[in-house]
């Protein structure tokens, strides 16, 4: 017995060619994501171009990681560029809510305003109130999700960062 001896489910056409009915994505949208993805890479190589090292020579130095990072974007963009241009993609995901266009603005100003205050501020307690305000952003209620998460992450990433790696917080 082979699979062509399976009966077929009702609904289903017995050669499962069925054309794709979902409309595609706009090319100009997903080119202008794949743009953006390469231009933000390009920021983050030159931005980390300009960290200045202790020593030259270090094969894995504060300018390692951010670069390595920069160059997958630059790579990952042209893959977006390329595949908006030469395939038709659609997607099942329901279309931008403004609900969502609030939430996502409201995440990334928490990150600004959390990149400045971190400037200022001792870093525990910034990153605090950032994974609350985030949190609170995402429909987070409750002690557990507002206060507790909060604490134990924030602590956990300055016993890694701050006492284990002696990374200056």
């Amino acid at each position: 017995m082979t699979t062509r001896d399976l009966p077929i489910s009702p609904g289903v056409s017995e050669d499962r060619t069925e054309p794709d009915d979902r409309p595609p994505n706009s090319k100009a949208y997903e080119c202008t994501i794949g743009i953006v993805v390469v231009a933000v890479g390009v920021a983050v190589y030159f931005a980390s171009a300009s960290i200045d090292i202790a020593r030259e020579g270090q094969q894995f130095g504060p300018r390692w990681w951010p670069t390595a990072l920069a160059v997958s974007m630059v790579a990952i963009g042209l893959v977006l560029i390329t595949s908006a241009l030469l395939t038709r993609i659609s997607s099942d995901e329901p279309s931008i809510t403004k609900s969502g266009t609030v939430a996502l603005a409201a995440t990334l100003a928490a990150i600004v305003v959390y990149g400045f205050a971190w400037q200022y501020f001792d870093f525990r307690v910034v990153t605090v109130l950032l994974l609350a305000a985030i949190t609170a952003v995402s429909g987070g209620r409750g002690i557990k999700a507002l206060v507790l998460f909060p604490i134990v992450t924030t602590l956990i990433l300055w016993a890694i960062f701050g006492l284990l790696l002696r990374v200056p917080l």
